[in-house]
């Protein structure tokens, strides 16, 4: 708490692990002060300056001190700082390069050495929220010297004073917000661009990375800003990717062995600074590993297959498939039944009955197109397509059992594991359901339209006469099948009053209920193949482009930007008709 204005302020002084107060008379920084330091640069009185600047921006207290305001009673947050007037002194003291050289050293030498976070009072948490508010605290270069040792000191914090900090960068606006996660997105790829994986350099990025997660932690709960603006991009080129899957397997080992050891930076344990390509380089990574760990096992085995019983398809290390193209389906199914326990995470090779021909990737890929084209045709049987919808979804009574779902599972993500995009089309439900979300009335209306359409209208009506309007009870018809909802449903009438749960358990009938035994299945084969820890890292819209493929194509851009061979030009009949 502070006392007397800007002449005397009550210290908190750190004795016998308690804190006790000292109330004394302190130098403060004002307006009038700001105007004089700047007059007295390279003149007389620059030393007595110096000496002036130097004990108010090495102190806490003094800094806080000089920006303190009275309580409002409407406010919540018991945040006692005038930071629109710290932000103007800031911006004017930094016009003159020797103040802002003078500031910096101060922060760096004696008030960032200086910071309580050994459970400190909450008014001592004030200067956490103040020096972010700093413009030398967001000069690239300074990120080493202030940015660093600012991040370890609230990574120290207890979690009660951690808490209160969280509650206060919850009451940001966005634009203070979105600066002060800049400042540690910045500091990351500074250290980056020289990173030499020392203990200190990974005690810097470690610190760094968890103060953008309490950041992340807090912008999920207020939704403020979008996830973009938490991914490093940079990783994208400056990370080596092999290292970073050795090391996610050795901390898996450590984690397995029950201890608790983390030697490395491990950036994937922050998913939020992947953007899509970089996860989907991850993910690729991780599937090469463990290709040429399969082939340097097989290596190792062959050469002493005489002392060891293992199978022959244990010893490849490939998984080879030969089809016939009039029986694809059959073959196929036929011969994953054979390795259905067996481990299929290697490189496929696929080839045709009859064909010749070296795999460079376009046999694979017409192989996963020509299977799956002929599996989610209609007229297959296998999933059901609801009346004037282009997605696809299982059927509520499947006409294969449910076997052949976890083969197509397999299917999915052994297409997934060789870096093959499927043309499936299914909705964005069943990438939430594998990464364990649950599909809303927007999912709905992208599996049945007309469904979804008439399901919002009547939530959105708030008439006197909605049950003569509508007149629905508590049972569905989806998919040739009439089922209730709840116990004795059809005689149950939907009111305004209950409208809302009917609508949340005809979702989940349509998504969950319905399709359990069969999407279980579906999961437990695609997860059979795909390593759920890095398939977790990604957000159900960026599975989805990973495993289908993006065809949200930006024509116009592409039309703009195309180059074309001599004897074509934008209006060529080919160019046209293309």
């Amino acid at each position: 708490m502070i006392a007397g204005g800007n002449q005397s302020i009550l210290l908190w002084i750190k004795k016998e692990n308690s804190y006790v107060n000292l109330k004394r008379t302190i130098p403060t920084l004002n307006e009038g002060t700001v105007k004089r330091w700047i007059a007295d640069v390279e003149t007389k009185r620059w030393q007595s300056t110096k000496r002036e600047i130097q004990e108010i921006f090495s102190s806490p207290a003094c800094l806080t001190g000089s920006f303190l305001r009275k309580r409002r009673t409407t406010e919540m947050m018991p945040v006692y700082l005038d930071l629109n007037k710290a932000r103007n002194i800031f911006k004017e003291l930094t016009q003159k390069d020797w103040i802002t050289n003078m500031i910096t050293t101060c922060l760096k030498d004696n008030l960032l050495k200086r910071l309580p976070f050994h459970s400190p009072p909450q008014e001592a948490l004030e200067i956490f929220f103040l020096l972010p508010e700093c413009p030398m605290m967001h000069i690239s270069n300074n990120w080493e010297s202030l940015v660093v040792p600012f991040a370890k000191v609230v990574c120290k914090m207890s979690d009660q004073s951690s808490l209160v900090l969280e509650e206060y960068w919850a009451t940001l606006q966005e634009s203070t917000f979105s600066k002060l996660v800049q400042m540690f997105k910045t500091a990351v790829i500074c250290q980056l661009d020289y990173w030499d994986e020392s203990a200190e350099e990974n005690g810097n990025v470690q610190a760094l990375l968890e103060m953008l997660k309490k950041l992340h932690r807090v912008n999920q709960v207020k939704c403020q800003l979008p996830e973009s603006i938490f991914q490093v991009d940079e990783l994208l080129h400056r990370l080596n990717f092999f290292v970073e899957v050795c090391r996610r397997y050795l901390w898996k080992m450590t984690v397995d062995a029950s201890e608790n050891v983390q030697c490395c930076v491990i950036f994937s344990h922050f998913p939020f600074i992947f953007n899509n390509l970089s996860k989907i380089k991850l993910l690729h990574t991780d599937t090469l590993l463990k290709i040429e760990s399969k082939k340097h096992k097989a290596y190792l085995r062959s050469a002493a297959i005489e002392e060891e019983r293992e199978s022959e398809f244990a010893l490849r290390p490939t998984f080879d498939l030969t089809v016939r193209r009039n029986h694809l389906i059959e073959d196929v199914l036929n011969q994953l039944s054979q390795f259905e326990n067996e481990d299929l995470r290697k490189e496929l090779w696929v080839s045709f009955s009859g064909e010749i021909g070296y795999d460079l990737g376009g046999v694979k890929k017409e192989f996963f197109y020509c299977l799956f084209a002929e599996m989610i045709q209609p007229e297959y049987g296998m999933f059901m397509y609801p009346e004037g919808a282009s997605c696809m979804w299982f059927p509520v009574k499947p006409k294969f059992e449910k076997k052949r779902y976890f083969f197509f599972g397999v299917l999915c993500g052994l297409s997934l594991f060789n870096c093959n995009v499927a043309n499936l089309p299914f909705p964005l439900a069943l990438f939430k359901k594998l990464l364990d979300q649950m599909p809303s009335l927007e999912d709905l209306k992208e599996l049945s339209p007309d469904l979804g359409k008439n399901l919002q209208t009547l939530l959105d009506d708030e008439g006197d006469n909605f049950e003569e309007v509508f007149y629905i009870h508590f049972n569905v018809h989806w998919d040739r099948n009439d089922t209730n909802l709840i116990p004795n449903g059809s005689s149950i009438t939907v009111n305004q009053t209950n409208k809302r749960d009917y609508v949340s358990k005809y979702i989940n009938y349509i998504f969950n209920d319905s399709v359990k035994a069969v999407y279980e299945e579906f999961r437990r084969g695609f997860y059979k193949m795909c390593d759920g820890d890095i398939i977790k890292l990604f957000h159900p819209e960026e599975l989805k482009d990973v495993i289908v493929g993006n065809t949200d194509y930006d024509w116009k851009t592409f039309e703009k930007n195309a180059r074309y061979e001599p004897g074509y030009n934008s209006s060529h009949p080919t160019i046209v008709m293309f």
